[in-house]
């Protein structure tokens, strides 16, 4: 399970827990066919006189290194990915 813990600079803090099932759901969905589209149609809009190839959309969300990528994360839990703290006073921590 991952756990991102957010604590602001008014001293309010909470905690959300999500569970690797939901992680393989959401990358289902990133790694559908319809959403690619989507990503390639939003990506040519910004840029005017450069086409990006719809290669990089195939190798970067692909379903099955998607899927590897968070079993292996299970496979290390207590890691920290992400600790930040802002110069006003906010924390951001995911941990596994």
């Amino acid at each position: 399970m991952m756990k991102i813990k957010i604590r602001t600079s008014n001293k309010i803090a909470f905690s959300l827990p999500i569970p690797y099932t939901i992680l393989k759901a959401a990358s289902s969905i990133l790694a559908s066919e319809k959403f690619r589209n989507h990503m390639h149609k939003w990506a040519d809009q910004d840029l005017e006189h450069r086409h990006v190839p719809v290669a990089i959309f195939d190798t970067i969300l692909n379903k099955q290194l998607m899927n590897e990528m968070i079993r292996e994360l299970g496979n290390h839990k207590g890691t920290v990915l992400v600790d930040a703290r802002l110069h006003d006073g906010t924390e951001v921590m995911v941990k596994l």
